[in-house]
Protein backbone atom coordinates (compact mmCIF):
# COMPACT_ATOMS: atom_id res chain seq x y z
CA UNK A 1 0.00 0.00 0.00
CA UNK A 2 1.21 3.29 -0.74
CA UNK A 3 0.10 6.36 1.08
CA UNK A 4 1.05 9.92 0.82
CA UNK A 5 -0.11 12.89 3.42
CA UNK A 6 -0.75 16.14 2.22
CA UNK A 7 -0.86 19.15 5.02
CA UNK A 8 -2.14 22.28 4.04
CA UNK A 9 0.02 24.75 5.90
CA UNK A 10 -2.24 27.50 5.35
CA UNK A 11 -5.32 25.52 6.61
CA UNK A 12 -6.78 26.47 3.56
CA UNK A 13 -6.90 25.12 -0.37
CA UNK A 14 -7.67 27.47 -2.97
CA UNK A 15 -8.13 25.51 -6.41
CA UNK A 16 -10.63 26.67 -9.16
CA UNK A 17 -13.31 23.54 -9.85
CA UNK A 18 -12.56 22.68 -13.84
CA UNK A 19 -16.72 23.15 -14.57
CA UNK A 20 -17.40 26.08 -12.65
CA UNK A 21 -14.88 29.29 -12.01
CA UNK A 22 -16.77 30.23 -9.37
CA UNK A 23 -16.86 26.96 -6.91
CA UNK A 24 -13.84 25.85 -5.01
CA UNK A 25 -12.70 22.45 -5.86
CA UNK A 26 -12.96 19.62 -2.97
CA UNK A 27 -12.13 17.42 -2.49
CA UNK A 28 -8.55 17.81 -3.91
CA UNK A 29 -8.32 15.88 -7.64
CA UNK A 30 -5.74 12.89 -7.77
CA UNK A 31 -4.83 14.41 -11.44
CA UNK A 32 -3.70 17.62 -9.94
CA UNK A 33 -1.51 16.49 -6.79
CA UNK A 34 0.33 14.06 -9.86
CA UNK A 35 0.64 17.32 -11.93
CA UNK A 36 2.57 18.74 -8.96
CA UNK A 37 4.96 15.86 -8.82
CA UNK A 38 5.46 16.21 -12.70
CA UNK A 39 6.23 20.17 -11.96
CA UNK A 40 8.89 19.10 -9.01
CA UNK A 41 10.62 16.57 -11.82
CA UNK A 42 11.16 19.19 -14.45
CA UNK A 43 11.84 22.42 -11.74
CA UNK A 44 15.15 20.69 -10.92
CA UNK A 45 18.06 21.52 -12.95
CA UNK A 46 18.82 17.50 -14.02
CA UNK A 47 15.80 15.34 -14.17
CA UNK A 48 16.39 11.96 -12.39
CA UNK A 49 15.82 9.10 -14.38
CA UNK A 50 14.24 7.26 -11.20
CA UNK A 51 11.79 10.40 -10.84
CA UNK A 52 10.52 9.57 -14.10
CA UNK A 53 10.31 5.93 -13.29
CA UNK A 54 8.07 6.22 -10.24
CA UNK A 55 5.78 8.38 -12.63
CA UNK A 56 5.10 6.50 -14.71
CA UNK A 57 4.47 3.66 -12.14
CA UNK A 58 2.20 5.93 -10.62
CA UNK A 59 0.27 6.58 -13.55
CA UNK A 60 -0.48 2.60 -14.23
CA UNK A 61 -2.18 2.91 -10.38
CA UNK A 62 -5.86 2.04 -10.29
CA UNK A 63 -7.37 5.48 -8.92
CA UNK A 64 -6.67 6.25 -5.68
CA UNK A 65 -8.77 6.14 -2.67
CA UNK A 66 -8.93 9.62 -0.69
CA UNK A 67 -8.90 10.06 3.45
CA UNK A 68 -10.19 13.51 3.67
CA UNK A 69 -12.22 15.90 5.61
CA UNK A 70 -16.50 15.38 3.85
CA UNK A 71 -18.13 16.68 7.01
CA UNK A 72 -20.50 18.73 6.49
CA UNK A 73 -18.42 21.87 8.05
CA UNK A 74 -15.78 21.83 5.30
CA UNK A 75 -18.78 22.57 2.86
CA UNK A 76 -20.49 25.25 4.67
CA UNK A 77 -17.17 27.25 5.28
CA UNK A 78 -16.42 27.69 1.63
CA UNK A 79 -15.54 30.83 0.99
CA UNK A 80 -17.93 33.37 -0.44
CA UNK A 81 -16.73 34.21 -3.92
CA UNK A 82 -16.55 37.74 -4.72
CA UNK A 83 -15.66 39.46 -7.69
CA UNK A 84 -12.34 40.49 -7.90
CA UNK A 85 -10.09 43.04 -10.76
CA UNK A 86 -6.37 42.55 -11.08
CA UNK A 87 -3.99 43.95 -13.29
CA UNK A 88 -3.14 42.02 -16.11
CA UNK A 89 -0.08 40.36 -17.26
CA UNK A 90 3.00 41.98 -19.25
CA UNK A 91 2.27 39.39 -21.95
CA UNK A 92 -1.13 40.75 -22.71
CA UNK A 93 0.34 44.33 -23.52
CA UNK A 94 3.07 42.59 -25.60
CA UNK A 95 1.68 39.65 -26.49
CA UNK A 96 3.54 36.29 -27.41
CA UNK A 97 6.86 37.69 -28.52
CA UNK A 98 8.05 34.40 -28.13
CA UNK A 99 5.59 32.14 -29.63
CA UNK A 100 6.87 32.89 -33.67
CA UNK A 101 10.28 31.46 -32.45
CA UNK A 102 8.80 28.81 -30.39
CA UNK A 103 6.30 27.57 -33.78
CA UNK A 104 9.74 28.21 -36.54
CA UNK A 105 11.28 25.66 -34.20
CA UNK A 106 8.58 23.14 -33.54
CA UNK A 107 8.64 23.10 -37.53
CA UNK A 108 12.27 22.81 -37.32
CA UNK A 109 12.35 19.36 -35.16
CA UNK A 110 9.39 18.14 -37.81
CA UNK A 111 11.31 18.68 -41.09
CA UNK A 112 14.59 16.86 -39.59
CA UNK A 113 12.75 13.46 -38.96
CA UNK A 114 11.62 13.64 -42.65
CA UNK A 115 14.00 15.84 -44.82
CA UNK A 116 14.96 12.99 -47.42
CA UNK A 117 13.30 14.19 -50.68
CA UNK A 118 14.53 17.19 -52.53
CA UNK A 119 11.29 19.12 -51.72
CA UNK A 120 11.68 17.75 -48.06
CA UNK A 121 15.43 19.40 -47.99
CA UNK A 122 14.20 22.80 -49.46
CA UNK A 123 11.68 23.16 -46.39
CA UNK A 124 13.97 21.98 -43.90
CA UNK A 125 16.34 24.51 -45.75
CA UNK A 126 13.67 27.21 -45.58
CA UNK A 127 12.73 26.45 -41.78
CA UNK A 128 16.08 26.68 -40.57
CA UNK A 129 16.41 30.35 -41.83
CA UNK A 130 13.19 31.78 -40.18
CA UNK A 131 13.85 29.59 -36.98
CA UNK A 132 17.78 32.21 -37.11
CA UNK A 133 15.18 34.85 -38.26
CA UNK A 134 13.29 34.77 -35.11
CA UNK A 135 15.71 34.82 -33.40
CA UNK A 136 17.20 37.85 -34.58
CA UNK A 137 13.96 39.91 -34.33
CA UNK A 138 13.70 38.01 -30.37
CA UNK A 139 16.98 39.24 -29.56
CA UNK A 140 16.73 42.79 -30.66
CA UNK A 141 13.06 42.93 -29.00
CA UNK A 142 15.03 42.38 -25.69
CA UNK A 143 17.66 44.93 -26.74
CA UNK A 144 15.20 47.64 -27.25
CA UNK A 145 13.30 46.61 -23.66
CA UNK A 146 17.35 46.87 -22.14
CA UNK A 147 18.07 50.71 -23.97
CA UNK A 148 17.42 53.65 -22.84
CA UNK A 149 15.80 55.80 -25.45
CA UNK A 150 17.34 59.49 -24.42
CA UNK A 151 13.61 60.72 -27.08
CA UNK A 152 10.81 58.21 -26.84
CA UNK A 153 7.95 58.39 -29.06
CA UNK A 154 5.23 59.25 -28.19
CA UNK A 155 4.27 55.37 -28.88
CA UNK A 156 6.95 54.30 -26.37
CA UNK A 157 5.96 56.46 -23.63
CA UNK A 158 2.27 55.42 -23.66
CA UNK A 159 3.34 51.66 -23.40
CA UNK A 160 5.92 52.39 -21.16
CA UNK A 161 2.98 54.41 -18.80
CA UNK A 162 0.56 51.14 -19.09
CA UNK A 163 2.84 49.11 -17.60
CA UNK A 164 2.32 50.53 -14.26
CA UNK A 165 0.42 49.07 -12.15
CA UNK A 166 -2.21 51.23 -11.53
CA UNK A 167 -2.12 51.83 -15.17
CA UNK A 168 -2.91 48.25 -16.46
CA UNK A 169 -5.97 47.02 -17.18
CA UNK A 170 -8.26 44.86 -15.10
CA UNK A 171 -9.20 42.10 -15.43
CA UNK A 172 -12.36 40.06 -13.02
CA UNK A 173 -10.80 37.26 -11.22
CA UNK A 174 -12.49 35.13 -8.80
CA UNK A 175 -10.35 32.89 -5.98
CA UNK A 176 -12.55 30.45 -4.51
CA UNK A 177 -11.04 28.64 -1.47
CA UNK A 178 -12.29 25.70 1.44
CA UNK A 179 -11.12 25.50 5.05
CA UNK A 180 -11.64 22.22 6.14
CA UNK A 181 -12.09 21.18 8.96
CA UNK A 182 -9.33 18.97 8.89
CA UNK A 183 -6.05 20.33 7.10
CA UNK A 184 -4.48 17.17 6.43
CA UNK A 185 -5.94 14.23 4.00
CA UNK A 186 -4.55 11.21 2.15
CA UNK A 187 -4.32 9.97 -1.12
CA UNK A 188 -3.84 5.90 -0.90
CA UNK A 189 -3.03 3.91 -3.40
CA UNK A 190 -3.92 -0.53 -2.90
CA UNK A 191 -0.13 -1.24 -4.78
CA UNK A 192 2.96 -0.76 -2.45
CA UNK A 193 5.88 0.45 -4.91
CA UNK A 194 9.19 -1.17 -5.14
CA UNK A 195 11.87 0.27 -3.48
CA UNK A 196 13.82 2.82 -6.14
CA UNK A 197 9.58 3.79 -7.09
CA UNK A 198 9.37 4.49 -3.34
CA UNK A 199 12.24 6.10 -2.49
CA UNK A 200 11.95 8.13 -5.99
CA UNK A 201 8.49 9.16 -4.38
CA UNK A 202 10.00 10.48 -1.65
CA UNK A 203 12.34 12.90 -3.42
CA UNK A 204 9.36 13.88 -5.89
CA UNK A 205 6.95 14.86 -2.36
CA UNK A 206 9.51 16.72 -0.53
CA UNK A 207 9.73 18.80 -3.08
CA UNK A 208 5.91 19.72 -4.06
CA UNK A 209 5.44 22.58 -2.03
CA UNK A 210 1.88 23.70 -3.34
CA UNK A 211 -1.08 22.14 -4.41
CA UNK A 212 -3.62 24.33 -7.10
CA UNK A 213 -3.25 28.03 -6.28
CA UNK A 214 -0.07 29.52 -5.19
CA UNK A 215 -1.33 30.64 -1.75
CA UNK A 216 -2.21 26.65 -1.19
CA UNK A 217 1.16 25.79 0.42
CA UNK A 218 1.65 22.05 1.41
CA UNK A 219 3.68 19.62 2.74
CA UNK A 220 3.71 16.20 1.36
CA UNK A 221 5.02 13.18 2.85
CA UNK A 222 4.64 9.12 2.40
CA UNK A 223 3.67 7.62 5.53
CA UNK A 224 3.62 4.37 6.84
CA UNK A 225 0.42 4.41 9.04
CA UNK A 226 -3.01 2.51 7.27
CA UNK A 227 -5.66 5.21 6.89
CA UNK A 228 -9.21 4.42 6.40
CA UNK A 229 -10.39 5.91 3.36
CA UNK A 230 -13.39 7.99 3.15
CA UNK A 231 -14.14 8.41 -0.67
CA UNK A 232 -13.22 5.27 -2.57
CA UNK A 233 -13.81 4.77 -6.60
CA UNK A 234 -16.87 3.84 -7.20
CA UNK A 235 -19.14 3.38 -10.28
CA UNK A 236 -22.53 4.55 -8.63
CA UNK A 237 -20.91 7.01 -6.34
CA UNK A 238 -22.01 10.95 -6.17
CA UNK A 239 -19.05 12.49 -6.45
CA UNK A 240 -17.17 12.98 -10.03
CA UNK A 241 -12.75 13.57 -9.80
CA UNK A 242 -10.12 13.91 -12.68
CA UNK A 243 -7.34 10.93 -11.76
CA UNK A 244 -5.26 9.40 -14.23
CA UNK A 245 -4.13 7.06 -16.15
CA UNK A 246 -1.44 5.61 -18.54
CA UNK A 247 0.48 8.17 -20.55
CA UNK A 248 -0.47 11.07 -18.39
CA UNK A 249 2.90 12.41 -17.74
CA UNK A 250 3.53 12.46 -21.54
CA UNK A 251 0.42 14.25 -21.94
CA UNK A 252 1.16 16.70 -19.52
CA UNK A 253 4.63 17.01 -21.87
CA UNK A 254 3.04 17.83 -24.92
CA UNK A 255 0.36 20.16 -23.33
CA UNK A 256 3.33 22.21 -21.27
CA UNK A 257 5.14 22.25 -24.91
CA UNK A 258 2.56 23.87 -26.03
CA UNK A 259 0.74 26.51 -23.98
CA UNK A 260 4.84 27.30 -22.59
CA UNK A 261 2.93 28.20 -19.15
CA UNK A 262 1.35 31.25 -21.59
CA UNK A 263 -1.52 30.30 -23.69
CA UNK A 264 -4.28 28.92 -22.15
CA UNK A 265 -4.12 25.12 -20.70
CA UNK A 266 -6.23 21.83 -19.34
CA UNK A 267 -5.70 19.52 -17.10
CA UNK A 268 -5.46 15.70 -19.33
CA UNK A 269 -7.25 13.46 -16.65
CA UNK A 270 -9.82 10.54 -16.72
CA UNK A 271 -13.14 11.20 -14.70
CA UNK A 272 -13.76 8.55 -12.33
CA UNK A 273 -17.23 8.46 -9.75
CA UNK A 274 -16.12 8.44 -6.09
CA UNK A 275 -18.42 7.78 -3.22
CA UNK A 276 -17.96 6.86 0.48
CA UNK A 277 -16.91 3.24 1.20
CA UNK A 278 -19.97 0.75 1.39
CA UNK A 279 -20.07 -1.65 4.34
CA UNK A 280 -18.53 -5.43 3.33
CA UNK A 281 -21.51 -7.69 2.75
CA UNK A 282 -21.84 -10.21 5.45
CA UNK A 283 -20.54 -13.64 4.01
CA UNK A 284 -23.36 -15.80 5.25
CA UNK A 285 -23.43 -19.53 5.44
CA UNK A 286 -24.22 -21.20 1.93
CA UNK A 287 -25.38 -24.78 1.37
CA UNK A 288 -24.04 -26.84 -1.52
CA UNK A 289 -26.96 -25.06 -4.15
CA UNK A 290 -26.02 -22.07 -5.36
CA UNK A 291 -28.35 -19.70 -6.49
CA UNK A 292 -27.76 -20.05 -10.17
CA UNK A 293 -30.73 -21.36 -11.07
CA UNK A 294 -32.59 -22.16 -14.84
CA UNK A 295 -36.08 -21.27 -14.09
CA UNK A 296 -38.91 -22.26 -16.35
CA UNK A 297 -42.02 -20.42 -15.55
CA UNK A 298 -45.06 -21.66 -16.27
CA UNK A 299 -47.27 -19.51 -19.36
CA UNK A 300 -49.99 -22.14 -19.78
CA UNK A 301 -51.75 -25.57 -19.25
CA UNK A 302 -52.94 -27.32 -16.06
CA UNK A 303 -53.32 -25.46 -13.02
CA UNK A 304 -50.84 -27.98 -10.66
CA UNK A 305 -50.37 -27.74 -6.90
CA UNK A 306 -47.05 -28.41 -5.09
CA UNK A 307 -48.50 -31.81 -4.21
CA UNK A 308 -47.18 -32.94 -7.92
CA UNK A 309 -43.59 -31.53 -7.48
CA UNK A 310 -42.06 -35.17 -7.74
CA UNK A 311 -43.86 -35.85 -10.67
CA UNK A 312 -43.07 -32.54 -12.59
CA UNK A 313 -39.44 -32.88 -11.78
CA UNK A 314 -39.23 -35.91 -12.59
CA UNK A 315 -40.16 -35.41 -16.00
CA UNK A 316 -37.95 -32.11 -16.37
CA UNK A 317 -35.02 -35.21 -15.47
CA UNK A 318 -36.22 -38.07 -17.46
CA UNK A 319 -36.02 -34.66 -20.68
CA UNK A 320 -32.95 -34.08 -20.20
CA UNK A 321 -31.61 -37.55 -19.57
CA UNK A 322 -33.29 -38.42 -23.03
CA UNK A 323 -31.44 -35.57 -24.90
CA UNK A 324 -28.32 -36.97 -23.38
CA UNK A 325 -29.22 -40.36 -25.08
CA UNK A 326 -27.94 -44.22 -23.98
CA UNK A 327 -24.32 -43.23 -23.43
CA UNK A 328 -23.66 -43.14 -19.51
CA UNK A 329 -24.62 -40.52 -17.82
CA UNK A 330 -22.39 -38.35 -15.83
CA UNK A 331 -23.21 -38.48 -11.61
CA UNK A 332 -23.61 -34.93 -11.52
CA UNK A 333 -26.70 -35.00 -13.63
CA UNK A 334 -28.05 -38.48 -12.91
CA UNK A 335 -27.00 -38.77 -9.27
CA UNK A 336 -25.48 -42.26 -9.63
CA UNK A 337 -22.49 -43.56 -10.43
CA UNK A 338 -21.31 -46.22 -13.25
CA UNK A 339 -21.91 -48.98 -11.12
CA UNK A 340 -25.65 -47.38 -9.61
CA UNK A 341 -24.53 -46.29 -6.48
CA UNK A 342 -25.60 -42.74 -5.32
CA UNK A 343 -22.74 -40.46 -6.19
CA UNK A 344 -20.70 -39.04 -3.00
CA UNK A 345 -20.97 -35.60 -4.02
CA UNK A 346 -24.10 -32.89 -4.92
CA UNK A 347 -25.43 -32.82 -7.95
CA UNK A 348 -28.16 -31.38 -10.27
CA UNK A 349 -31.47 -31.34 -8.91
CA UNK A 350 -34.76 -30.25 -9.74
CA UNK A 351 -37.41 -28.69 -8.13
CA UNK A 352 -41.02 -26.74 -8.34
CA UNK A 353 -42.16 -23.39 -6.97
CA UNK A 354 -45.13 -22.92 -5.85
CA UNK A 355 -46.98 -19.63 -4.90
CA UNK A 356 -46.93 -20.36 -1.39
CA UNK A 357 -46.18 -17.78 2.30
CA UNK A 358 -48.96 -14.67 1.69
CA UNK A 359 -52.37 -14.33 2.75
CA UNK A 360 -53.50 -14.80 -0.99
CA UNK A 361 -51.32 -17.67 -1.45
CA UNK A 362 -53.42 -21.23 -3.50
CA UNK A 363 -49.87 -23.39 -3.52
CA UNK A 364 -49.88 -23.63 -7.02
CA UNK A 365 -46.79 -24.35 -9.07
CA UNK A 366 -45.75 -20.96 -10.53
CA UNK A 367 -42.33 -22.39 -12.02
CA UNK A 368 -40.30 -25.28 -12.29
CA UNK A 369 -36.36 -24.79 -11.97
CA UNK A 370 -33.02 -26.68 -12.09
CA UNK A 371 -30.62 -25.82 -9.34
CA UNK A 372 -26.88 -26.47 -9.96
CA UNK A 373 -24.65 -26.99 -7.29
CA UNK A 374 -22.13 -24.92 -6.21
CA UNK A 375 -18.94 -26.29 -7.00
CA UNK A 376 -20.10 -27.63 -10.94
CA UNK A 377 -17.37 -27.62 -12.97
CA UNK A 378 -17.52 -25.51 -15.55
CA UNK A 379 -17.64 -28.06 -18.53
CA UNK A 380 -20.57 -29.85 -16.53
CA UNK A 381 -22.32 -26.93 -16.91
CA UNK A 382 -21.87 -26.31 -20.44
CA UNK A 383 -23.02 -29.75 -21.08
CA UNK A 384 -25.80 -29.20 -19.04
CA UNK A 385 -26.90 -25.95 -20.96
CA UNK A 386 -26.32 -27.83 -24.17
CA UNK A 387 -28.39 -30.46 -23.12
CA UNK A 388 -31.37 -27.93 -22.27
CA UNK A 389 -30.90 -26.09 -25.65
CA UNK A 390 -30.95 -29.57 -27.37
CA UNK A 391 -34.42 -29.98 -25.36
CA UNK A 392 -35.65 -26.36 -26.27
CA UNK A 393 -34.89 -27.33 -30.01
CA UNK A 394 -36.66 -30.48 -29.82
CA UNK A 395 -39.93 -29.88 -28.15
CA UNK A 396 -40.58 -26.20 -27.92
CA UNK A 397 -42.59 -24.06 -29.92
CA UNK A 398 -42.14 -20.26 -29.70
CA UNK A 399 -40.06 -20.79 -27.06
CA UNK A 400 -42.56 -22.66 -24.96
CA UNK A 401 -42.19 -26.54 -23.71
CA UNK A 402 -45.13 -28.90 -23.43
CA UNK A 403 -44.45 -30.47 -20.26
CA UNK A 404 -46.92 -33.44 -19.00
CA UNK A 405 -46.97 -37.18 -19.13
CA UNK A 406 -49.24 -39.83 -18.04
CA UNK A 407 -49.49 -38.83 -14.24
CA UNK A 408 -50.32 -35.02 -14.45
CA UNK A 409 -52.02 -32.90 -16.74
CA UNK A 410 -49.28 -31.42 -19.05
CA UNK A 411 -48.71 -27.51 -18.21
CA UNK A 412 -46.88 -25.16 -20.75
CA UNK A 413 -43.28 -23.63 -19.57
CA UNK A 414 -40.87 -20.85 -20.90
CA UNK A 415 -37.24 -20.55 -19.86
CA UNK A 416 -37.06 -17.19 -18.77
CA UNK A 417 -34.24 -14.74 -17.43
CA UNK A 418 -36.52 -12.39 -14.88
CA UNK A 419 -39.76 -14.37 -13.84
CA UNK A 420 -42.75 -12.66 -13.54
CA UNK A 421 -44.07 -13.89 -10.79
CA UNK A 422 -42.20 -13.65 -7.60
CA UNK A 423 -42.62 -17.01 -6.54
CA UNK A 424 -40.81 -17.96 -10.05
CA UNK A 425 -37.77 -15.71 -9.34
CA UNK A 426 -34.61 -17.37 -7.21
CA UNK A 427 -34.08 -14.61 -5.35
CA UNK A 428 -37.69 -15.63 -3.21
CA UNK A 429 -35.49 -18.49 -2.06
CA UNK A 430 -32.15 -17.53 -2.36
CA UNK A 431 -31.34 -14.92 0.43
CA UNK A 432 -30.64 -14.68 4.16
CA UNK A 433 -32.29 -15.20 6.53
CA UNK A 434 -32.67 -17.05 10.67
CA UNK A 435 -35.86 -18.80 9.58
CA UNK A 436 -37.28 -21.37 7.11
CA UNK A 437 -40.20 -22.83 6.78
CA UNK A 438 -40.94 -25.53 4.28
CA UNK A 439 -42.80 -25.22 1.09
CA UNK A 440 -42.63 -28.94 0.28
CA UNK A 441 -42.84 -31.46 3.37
CA UNK A 442 -39.43 -33.05 3.98
CA UNK A 443 -38.58 -36.60 3.71
CA UNK A 444 -36.54 -38.06 6.61
CA UNK A 445 -32.93 -39.93 6.03
CA UNK A 446 -34.06 -41.94 8.69
CA UNK A 447 -37.54 -43.55 9.92
CA UNK A 448 -37.83 -41.37 13.20
CA UNK A 449 -40.68 -44.13 14.74
CA UNK A 450 -44.26 -43.33 14.78
CA UNK A 451 -45.24 -39.78 15.17
CA UNK A 452 -48.77 -40.19 15.42
CA UNK A 453 -48.51 -42.96 18.77
CA UNK A 454 -50.21 -42.08 22.41
CA UNK A 455 -48.31 -45.28 23.50
CA UNK A 456 -45.77 -44.35 25.78
CA UNK A 457 -44.50 -41.32 24.82
CA UNK A 458 -43.25 -43.05 21.46
CA UNK A 459 -44.69 -40.12 19.63
CA UNK A 460 -42.10 -37.44 21.82
CA UNK A 461 -39.59 -39.71 21.11
CA UNK A 462 -40.13 -39.76 17.39
CA UNK A 463 -40.92 -36.02 16.89
CA UNK A 464 -37.28 -35.55 18.97
CA UNK A 465 -35.68 -38.37 16.53
CA UNK A 466 -37.42 -36.03 13.49
CA UNK A 467 -36.06 -32.92 14.50
CA UNK A 468 -32.26 -34.21 15.17
CA UNK A 469 -32.44 -35.90 11.20
CA UNK A 470 -33.65 -32.63 10.04
CA UNK A 471 -31.02 -30.71 12.18
CA UNK A 472 -28.13 -33.57 10.67
CA UNK A 473 -29.65 -32.49 7.23
CA UNK A 474 -29.08 -29.05 7.25
CA UNK A 475 -25.48 -30.16 8.05
CA UNK A 476 -25.18 -32.18 5.09
CA UNK A 477 -25.57 -30.03 2.85
CA UNK A 478 -23.21 -27.24 4.57
CA UNK A 479 -25.34 -25.29 6.88
CA UNK A 480 -24.53 -24.51 10.43
CA UNK A 481 -26.97 -26.75 12.72
CA UNK A 482 -30.10 -25.61 13.74
CA UNK A 483 -31.04 -24.00 17.05
CA UNK A 484 -34.54 -24.99 17.16
CA UNK A 485 -36.54 -27.37 14.62
CA UNK A 486 -40.71 -27.46 15.04
CA UNK A 487 -42.47 -30.66 12.74
CA UNK A 488 -45.98 -30.74 11.73
CA UNK A 489 -47.81 -32.68 9.49
CA UNK A 490 -50.06 -29.95 8.92
CA UNK A 491 -48.64 -26.87 6.36
CA UNK A 492 -47.01 -23.83 8.62
CA UNK A 493 -47.31 -21.45 5.44
CA UNK A 494 -50.52 -20.11 3.92
CA UNK A 495 -51.16 -22.17 1.11
CA UNK A 496 -49.11 -25.34 1.45
CA UNK A 497 -50.13 -28.47 1.47
CA UNK A 498 -50.50 -31.21 4.28
CA UNK A 499 -48.00 -34.16 4.06
CA UNK A 500 -51.10 -36.43 3.41
CA UNK A 501 -51.30 -34.39 0.04
CA UNK A 502 -48.26 -35.76 -1.30
CA UNK A 503 -47.25 -39.14 -3.09
CA UNK A 504 -45.40 -41.52 -0.59
CA UNK A 505 -41.64 -41.38 -1.65
CA UNK A 506 -39.96 -42.43 -3.32
CA UNK A 507 -42.62 -44.73 -4.02
CA UNK A 508 -40.49 -47.31 -6.19
CA UNK A 509 -41.50 -51.05 -5.48
CA UNK A 510 -39.60 -52.64 -2.74
CA UNK A 511 -38.36 -49.60 -1.59
CA UNK A 512 -39.95 -47.82 1.96
CA UNK A 513 -41.87 -44.57 1.79
CA UNK A 514 -40.29 -42.27 3.94
CA UNK A 515 -41.88 -40.20 6.64
CA UNK A 516 -42.14 -36.87 5.43
CA UNK A 517 -42.86 -33.65 7.90
CA UNK A 518 -42.87 -30.18 7.66
CA UNK A 519 -40.76 -28.24 9.53
CA UNK A 520 -40.01 -24.41 11.26
CA UNK A 521 -36.29 -24.39 11.53
CA UNK A 522 -34.31 -21.62 12.83
CA UNK A 523 -31.14 -20.72 13.20
CA UNK A 524 -28.92 -18.77 15.28
CA UNK A 525 -27.48 -16.24 12.35
CA UNK A 526 -28.45 -15.56 8.97
CA UNK A 527 -27.89 -18.65 6.87
CA UNK A 528 -28.22 -17.84 2.74
CA UNK A 529 -30.71 -19.83 0.83
CA UNK A 530 -31.37 -22.38 -0.96
CA UNK A 531 -32.41 -24.76 1.91
CA UNK A 532 -33.34 -27.74 0.05
CA UNK A 533 -33.44 -30.85 2.89
CA UNK A 534 -33.59 -34.18 3.28
CA UNK A 535 -34.04 -37.70 0.71
CA UNK A 536 -36.15 -35.96 -2.16
CA UNK A 537 -33.83 -32.71 -1.96
CA UNK A 538 -33.10 -33.82 -5.00
CA UNK A 539 -36.74 -34.05 -6.73
CA UNK A 540 -38.18 -30.68 -4.95
CA UNK A 541 -39.33 -32.25 -1.57
CA UNK A 542 -38.01 -29.95 1.79
CA UNK A 543 -38.08 -26.90 -0.44
CA UNK A 544 -37.72 -24.49 2.66
CA UNK A 545 -38.65 -20.66 2.13
CA UNK A 546 -36.81 -17.76 4.18
CA UNK A 547 -39.75 -16.05 6.78
CA UNK A 548 -38.34 -12.45 8.03
CA UNK A 549 -41.26 -12.69 10.51
CA UNK A 550 -43.86 -14.38 12.56
CA UNK A 551 -46.53 -16.49 10.38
Amino acid sequence: MLTIEIELLTGLYAATAHNDRRSAEWPPHPARFFSALVAAYHDGETEDPAEREALLWLERQPAPALDVDLSPLAARRQRNVHDLFVPVNDITLFGDVERPLREARERLAYLSGNGKTPDAKRELKKAGKTVAKEEEKLNEFFARLNTVDANPSNASLELATALLPDRRTRQMRTFPVVVPERSTFALIWQESPPPSVRSALEQLTSRVTRLGHSSSLVRCTLVDDLRQPTLVPDDHGAEVLRTIGPGQLERLEKEYARHQAVESRTLPARPQRYGTPRPQPTQHRRGVFSDEWIVFERVDGARLLASRTTDITRAIRAALIEQHGSETLPGWLSGHAGDGRPVDHPHVAFITLPFVGHKHADGSVKACAIVLPSNLPEEHRAHLLKLIAQWEDTRAQSGVIELGGSTFDPIMVRRVTIAGNRSARPATWCRPATRFITATPIALDRNPGNLRSNRDGQARRAARNAQESIMKACEYIGLPRPVSVEISAAPILAGVQPVRAYLPWPGQPGRMPRVRVHADIRFSEPVHGPVILGAGRYFGLGLCLPVDAEV
